[in-house]
């Protein structure tokens, strides 16, 4: 209820509209709600009885009635039509009416009723129409200052892995402080939980992004409204699992909550990959340089142990030995190579590979198989019983005779040569004879040499041993460490081998002798125990002349042990080698870089594309707070038809029944759902697919209109009342 009382006629003309303007105007309670909701920025006042006794003294109002308020008018809402007493004589036009000025007429109120159609709320029931003054609520992760550090921080850090990568494998990884090898020590979590956790940090993140954009999907639905229940009031997509849920979005056409979903099981993939990132390896690694020094080089030695024949005597021992018990090449002793002795830089590194430029003489026995001719002798031959047996090659022939005594003989001996060499450097003969099962002869020729090569040799530090030698270059007297070797290389050896079975000897004592007899008796004896240990056995080493190979794999051990003694003499001079050694280093793997990096930008950019979507799928959504509470649900589903229809519904199969085959929207203006038949589901904002795909200046015209809606609204609500006129009215 509200009442304008009239002014008196005694007021000049030209303060009639000031006069106007400040009286006072009383309003009930109902429609100020409705004014307060419609007109911004308007001013109200509980008119005190002091104030309405003033206002009587000054116009001659009369009281107002209990429970009406003042309102100041505001030119902005309140614009009477003062043309309407247009060709009333006692009024100009444009001018409130002469008898409303007129002191002498009676002073009456006149009030205006709310027609019953119009449906009005009082403040309490209405919500306040905050749509169009602010964004609404939005879910941190899907705020623009949020999702965007995160999709750089996938983008930066696939990027930083690839390089990281490179320059793990450009530097032989990391080093390590400790050994932090074992699968099972403290330390090997050290260093593999960071990349874990970050990982972890990562997937906690879109995965919480992911929650929100499937609670936020029921009102996105509703928002663009004519939504059936299914894929609104219904839907719950946070009760499926991750690894399922993505098929019934997919279904429900939510495309963006299904490459949500998607992403959050590619993200799965993260802490796997993070912690297979790290591994520890043996890494191959160079030290510095180091300089030592050598200790013989190529020279001709004749000392005490040549002439009493004990290198030789001791060189046939371990041959023998090393058939017999499968022994290795000796320090520096390569196959056929004997190599210059140097230092090794043991206080370096206990465990590492020497790699050294030096020099080595190369042995090669020469032992070439030949065909034994075999006659028997009668018991009455003057020689006795028994077999004899003869041989030649390149124009050197032996023979040799088998008695009746033995079943297996055997023995070494010079052949008879055209060229007739000097006994130390002639050829050897390698013969063998067996009566089981039935005679059989075997002859073998050695025609021992040596050449001289420059070579680069590695050499295992834990056990002194060399592991590869590799020919650089023939030796010459202009090659390193080549001081002492004429006397090798030119008279009195001139580059020939000894063969070591035969000696110049000059005056030999019985023990020199015993020496020589038993080289001659050792080297066939290992050959023979060499046979006999072989997998086709003695008879099976006859049959297929095994006895080359094998002889020359003794006469090969046996000649480079001698050369060690006899063709290098002591010597001191600065060699530098290159260390390597095995540590432990961190690595970076290689196909774990690839797999996440590539998961990390595959994140990022399908997560781009869902934030960009899904803030212009949810651009007409203003939800007041934030949404999944009982309270919220009550906010928006009360005091509607929708929470009506189910009241007093518990079970499931009754809820779903009961909003079966209907639709539904939500007002963006008040938040609340409006179903389909119910007044305002047609006026609701329902975007169309084509406005999906408005431009902004198409959504800001969109907003314009909207505005002009709650214009229209405003000037309805503070329209100038229309009041009854008494009878003797003639205005």
């Amino acid at each position: 209820m509200f009442a304008v009382p009239p002014t008196t006629a005694a007021h000049p003309t030209d303060q009639t509209l000031d006069s106007y303007a400040s009286e006072v105007t009383a309003v009930s309670a109902d429609e100020l709600g409705r004014l307060d909701e419609t007109e911004k920025g308007a001013t109200y006042a509980q008119t005190t009885p002091a104030a309405m006794a003033s206002s009587q003294q000054r116009s001659s109002v009369l009281p107002l009635p209990k429970g009406a308020v003042l309102l100041p008018l505001s030119s902005s809402a309140y614009h009477p039509d003062y043309s309407r007493n247009v060709g009333n004589g006692d009024t100009p036009p444009s001018t409130p009416s002469q008898r409303l000025l007129d002191h002498d007429l009676p002073h009456v109120q006149f009030a205006s009723y709310r027609n019953s159609r119009e449906k009005m709320s009082s403040p309490q029931d209405s919500p306040t129409l905050h749509s169009s003054r602010g964004k609404g609520w939005v879910p941190w992760p899907l705020r623009p200052r949020f999702w965007i550090p995160f999709i750089l921080m996938l983008a930066l850090g696939a990027v930083g892995l690839e390089i990281a990568l490179h320059f793990s494998n450009k530097n032989q990884g990391w080093p390590t402080k400790r050994d932090v090898g074992s699968g099972t020590g403290i330390l090997h979590y050290v260093y593999t939980l960071p990349p874990v956790a970050v990982a972890s940090i990562l997937v906690a993140l879109w995965t919480w992004t992911d929650i929100e954009i499937k609670k936020l999907q029921p009102y996105v639905d509703l928002v663009h409204g004519d939504s059936p229940p299914h894929r609104s009031l219904l839907l719950d997509y946070t009760r499926t699992n991750n690894f399922i849920v993505w098929t019934s979005a997919a279904y429900n056409k939510h495309y963006l909550v299904a490459l949500a979903s998607l992403m959050v099981v590619l993200s799965l993939s993260f802490q796997p990959l993070a912690a297979a990132l790290l591994v520890v390896k043996d890494t191959w690694l160079q030290v510095p340089d180091v300089t030592l020094n050598n200790l013989a080089a190529i020279g001709l030695n004749q000392g005490g142990q040549f002439n009493d024949l004990t290198a030789f005597v001791t060189a046939a021992g371990y041959a023998s030995a090393s058939v017999l018990y499968r022994l290795g090449d000796p320090p520096f002793i390569h196959g056929p190579y004997t190599v210059a002795p140097f230092q090794l830089p043991t206080n370096l590194v206990a465990n590492g590979t020497v790699f050294a430029n030096t020099t080595a003489i190369k042995t090669d026995p020469g032992c070439v198989p030949a065909d034994a001719d075999m006659v028997q002798r009668s018991p009455g031959d003057p020689n006795g019983a028994g077999w004899t047996n003869s041989a030649s090659v390149n124009g050197c022939g032996i023979v040799w005779v088998a008695g009746t005594n033995g079943t297996t003989v055997f023995g070494v001996d010079l052949p008879a040569c055209n060229t007739a060499p000097a006994p130390q450097f002639s050829p050897v003969v390698f013969w063998f004879f067996t009566y089981e099962p039935s005679p059989r002869a075997s002859a073998t020729f050695c025609f021992p040499s040596l050449t001289f090569w420059d070579v680069n040799v590695n050499v295992d530090l834990a056990s002194g041993n060399l592991t590869q030698v590799t020919e650089l270059r023939p030796f010459s007297a202009s090659s390193n460490f080549s001081s002492l070797s004429a006397n090798v290389t030119g008279a009195p050896l001139l580059g020939r081998a000894y063969n070591g079975i035969q000696f110049n000897l000059t005056n030999p004592d019985q023990f020199v002798l015993g020496r020589e007899a038993s080289i001659k008796s050792q080297l066939p004896a290992a050959i023979y125990q060499a046979a006999v240990q072989s997998s086709e056995g003695l008879l099976g080493s006859f049959e297929a002349n095994r006895f080359v190979e094998l002889s020359t794999r003794v006469y090969t051990t046996y000649l480079t042990l001698v050369a060690r003694t006899v063709y290098f003499l002591p010597n001191n001079e600065p060699i530098t080698m290159q260390v390597k050694t095995i540590h432990k280093r961190v690595w970076l793997s290689d196909t774990a870089v690839h797999l996440l990096a590539a998961a990390m930008l595959l994140l990022a950019f399908f997560g781009t594309l869902v934030h960009l979507f899904h803030r212009a799928d949810r651009r007409r959504l203003r939800l007041r707070h934030e949404p999944g509470t009982i309270a919220s649900a009550v906010s928006i589903g009360a005091q509607t038809g929708m929470g009506n229809l189910l009241a007093g519904r518990q079970d499931q199969r009754e809820i779903t029944q009961a909003l079966r085959n209907k639709k539904f929207r939500i007002d963006p203006e008040t938040m609340k759902i409006i179903m389909e038949g119910e007044e305002g589901y047609e006026t609701a904002a329902s975007p169309t697919q084509a406005e999906g795909r408005k431009s902004i200046f198409a959504a800001l015209q969109g907003q314009r209109r909207l505005s002009k809606r709650f214009s229209v609204f405003s000037s309805k609500a503070t329209s100038v009342p229309s009041t009854p006129r008494p009878a003797n009215d003639n205005v």
